[in-house]
C-alpha cells in the first residue's frame, strides 16, 4: 500500500465522517421516539417500532462483512452517506396515513446502511493507519462517539421542541450529504486480497472458521462477548436498582450517573491520544480485572453504606468516573488489537460476527440480569456478573 495512504489528513477525514455519522444518528435517534409517541400517543406502538425497525439491520449484519470485503471501501463510505442523506430526505414531503410506514421503512434502511458504515469504517481504519499509530487514533474516535453520544441527544431535544421533527431530518440530511462529500477527499485505494473465494457462502463460512480457528482472536472474541453478557447492563438494571429503588435517590440526581461515566470516557479518550507511557494493550487483562473490580466494589458498598445515602451517591459518582475510564481504555486497545491481529482479508466478516454476536447479547444479558437482581438484589448481581467476567479473563489470560 502507497506509504501517502498512512498521512493524517486521511484519517482525521475518515474521523471526521465517522464523527458525523454518529452525531447525526444520536440527533435523529432522539427526536424519533419523541415523535412517535406523539403521533401514536402509544409507548406500546413506539417499542413496537423501534424492534421492527432494529430487525433487519440484525439479521444481515453477520453477513455485510463478505460484501464490505469485496467493496471499496472509500466508495462504499461515501455511498452509505449520500443513501442515508437520500433516505431522510424522502421523509420530509411526506404526511398522511403513508407516513408511518415509509417512516418504518426509512429507519430499517438506515439502520443496515449504519452498519455497513460502521464495519467499512473500521477496515478503513485498519488500512489507513499503522500499527503504532492506530490505538493512538481509535483513542480520538472514541472521544468524538461519546462526545456525539452527550451533546446530540441534547441539542436534537432542543430542536425537536423548537422547530418539529422535520427540521431534525433536514439538519440530519444535510450533515450525511456533506460527511460524503468530504469523504470523498480521502486518498485510497483498495488493495488486491491475497485469497478470493468466488463462492459467497463459503467466504462466510471461512470467516467463522477462522474466529473458532485463531486461539487469540478467540479469547478477545470471548472476553467482548462475556462484556456484553454481563456487564452492558448497568444503566439498563443494575444502577437504578441501586441508586433508585435501594437508596432512594431522585431520578433527577440519578442522571449524573451516566454523565460521570461519559465524563471518564472522554477523559480517557484524551488520555489515550496523548498517551506515551502505558502499553495498554499489553496490559488489557490487567484492565479487564480492574474495571470489574471497580463494579465490584460498587456493589459492596451499597450492601454496608445503606445508613450514608448521600457518601454512597458521591462514591458511586466517583467509581462510575474510574469506570468509564478503564472502559475506554480497555474498548480503544481492545479493536485497536482486533484490527492488527485479524488480517484485513477477515476483518469484515470477523466484525460483523461480533457485531452480530453483540447485538444479540446484550438484550439477553438485561432478560438474564434482571430476573438475577429481582431474586438477589441489584448488587450482589453486579458482584456476580463481575466475577464471571474475571473467571472468563483469567480462562484467557494466554492468549490476551
Amino acid at each position: 500500500m502507497e506509504q501517502n495512504l498512512y498521512s493524517a489528513k486521511n484519517i482525521k477525514l475518515l474521523l471526521l465522517g465517522r464523527a458525523v455519522s454518529r452525531f447525526g444518528s444520536a440527533f435523529y435517534l432522539i427526536a424519533l421516539p419523541l415523535h412517535i409517541l406523539k403521533l401514536t400517543g402509544s409507548l406500546a406502538q413506539t417499542g413496537v417500532f423501534f424492534s421492527l425497525s432494529s430487525l433487519p439491520a440484525l439479521a444481515v449484519t453477520p453477513f455485510l462483512g463478505v460484501f464490505v470485503e469485496k467493496t471499496n471501501r472509500k466508495y462504499l463510505l461515501v455511498a452509505c452517506d449520500l443513501l442515508t442523506a437520500a433516505l431522510y430526505t424522502l421523509l420530509l414531503p411526506l404526511e398522511g396515513e403513508w407516513f408511518m410506514p415509509v417512516l418504518l421503512t426509512v429507519t430499517a434502511l438506515i439502520n443496515v446502511l449504519a452498519n455497513a458504515f460502521e464495519i467499512g469504517s473500521k477496515l478503513m481504519f485498519s488500512e489507513l493507519t499503522t500499527p503504532e499509530t492506530i490505538e493512538k487514533y481509535n483513542g480520538i474516535k472514541s472521544f468524538a462517539d461519546n462526545a456525539a453520544a452527550v451533546i446530540a441527544p441534547a441539542l436534537g431535544t432542543i430542536a425537536f421542541g423548537l422547530w418539529g421533527f422535520r427540521i431534525v431530518v433536514l439538519v440530519v440530511a444535510v450533515g450525511y450529504a456533506l460527511s460524503a462529500l468530504q469523504e470523498c477527499f480521502i486518498l485510497y485505494r483498495k488493495p488486491e486480497r491475497k485469497t478470493e473465494q468466488k463462492n459467497w457462502l463459503a467466504q462466510f463460512w471461512d470467516g467463522i472458521c477462522y474466529t473458532v480457528r485463531q486461539k487469540d482472536v478467540r479469547a478477545l472474541f470471548a472476553l467482548v462477548m462475556s462484556l456484553n453478557l454481563f456487564v452492558a447492563n448497568a444503566e439498563e438494571i443494575i444502577n437504578p436498582g441501586i441508586i433508585v429503588r435501594k437508596y432512594g435517590i431522585s431520578e433527577k440526581l440519578f442522571g449524573m450517573t451516566s454523565s460521570a461515566a461519559v465524563i471518564g470516557t472522554l477523559a480517557a479518550g484524551l488520555f489515550i491520544f496523548q498517551n506515551r507511557w502505558i502499553d495498554l494493550r499489553k496490559n488489557l487483562k490487567n484492565l479487564f480485572v480492574i474495571n470489574s473490580a471497580i463494579m465490584i466494589l460498587i456493589g459492596v458498598g451499597s450492601l454496608f453504606m445503606t445508613s450514608v445515602p448521600e457518601v454512597y451517591f458521591v462514591c458511586f459518582l466517583l467509581l462510575e468516573f474510574l469506570l468509564g475510564a478503564v472502559t475506554s481504555c480497555i474498548n480503544v486497545p481492545l479493536i485497536s488489537s482486533l484490527q492488527t491481529r485479524v488480517p484485513i482479508d477477515y476483518q469484515g466478516r470477523f466484525f460483523g460476527l461480533l457485531s452480530f454476536s453483540a447485538n444479540l447479547l446484550i438484550p439477553l444479558g438485561i432478560t438474564y440480569t434482571g430476573f438475577l437482581a429481582s431474586l438477589v438484589g441489584a448488587d450482589l448481581a453486579y458482584m456476580i456478573n463481575n466475577l464471571c467476567v474475571i473467571i472468563i479473563v483469567l480462562l484467557c489470560r494466554a492468549y490476551i
